[in-house]
């Protein structure tokens, strides 16, 4: 197992899954999996000890649970991920006894599905605060446990909306987009201590199951989710049908010895999305 010695803290995750909604769930099983979760539990099917931090309590618990069952190795700490005075004391405290960290990986996502014109100020900053400043405060908490590590990465979870930007949720890829340039300044400040910092840009890549993709019930709270998700699917040329463990594996090279040589690095995880000219689609037959 390539992640056998490290010990790797993955912050953030149940956001996500209060966006979900029940029914939604349900239709999706495994593709339903927050991007945390799966990138937690196949961080620790390769091999790492895992640290899963979030302040949903029940979330890490499921999350540490379903990590035991599989045989890996994982501790739950619930925290305020979004306060740096938490994180900074957890990790000062950890560092005192001794700990370190061989990879940080941040999943913070917080959506608000309102257009610029329509939006509430306040939901608008509260996502850009969260989901690009959050982050920032996770690593710099932490940047003394990693600089102990041996060949240490961060690894952000990061968007194709803030490549382009989603018309539906503008919030969110302005927060998204800022994580590119904080991406390569990390890595540039953090090489002198041989850190790497790379960002995955990721988007539903999971095929849909017909009863969701025809469906007019919402799967995420705020949107029509049956003709929104089917949109979504369409322009998605490599169909997978998840799980999202599978498409986890891109963090787990990300954070390997296997990719050493990659930092600065915002590698697109979307199953084609982005490949071709927007509107220029053709049907093979």
């Amino acid at each position: 197992m390539r992640l056998g010695s490290k010990t790797i803290a993955v912050v953030g995750g149940s956001a996500q899954t209060g966006n979900v909604t029940p029914e939604a769930a349900a239709l999706l099983g495994a593709a339903a999996e927050p991007w945390g979760r799966a990138a937690a539990k196949r961080l620790a099917l390769d091999g790492a000890e895992v640290l899963v931090m979030d302040p949903n309590a029940a979330w890490v618990e499921q999350t540490c649970d379903d990590i035991k069952a599989q045989g890996g190795r994982c501790e739950a700490v619930v925290i305020d991920i979004a306060d740096f005075i938490a994180l900074d004391a957890w990790a000062r405290e950890r560092l005192e006894q001794g700990g370190r960290l061989d990879a940080l990986v941040t999943c913070y996502l917080d959506i608000d599905w309102s257009s610029i014109e329509n939006a509430d100020i306040e939901a608008f900053e509260r996502v850009l605060v969260f989901n690009l400043a959050g982050p920032v405060k996770a690593t710099k908490a932490f940047l003394p446990l990693l600089k102990r590590g041996e060949g240490a990465s961060i690894v952000h979870v990061g968007s194709v909306d803030g490549i382009f930007g989603a018309p539906a949720v503008p919030s969110y890829s302005a927060a998204k987009g800022g994580l590119a340039p904080l991406t390569h300044i990390m890595a540039y400040e953090f090489a002198r201590y041989d850190i790497r910092v790379n960002t995955v840009a990721s988007c539903q890549t999971i095929e849909l199951p017909a009863a969701l993709a025809d469906s007019a019930a919402r799967a995420y709270r705020g949107l029509p989710g049956g003709a929104y998700l089917k949109q979504l699917n369409d322009a998605t040329p490599l169909k997978r049908k998840g799980p999202l463990t599978d498409w986890a594996g891109a963090i787990s090279f990300l954070v390997s010895s296997d990719a050493s040589f990659v930092t600065g690095a915002v590698l697109v995880v979307d199953c084609g999305r982005t490949i071709i000219t927007p509107g220029t689609q053709l049907q093979y037959g």
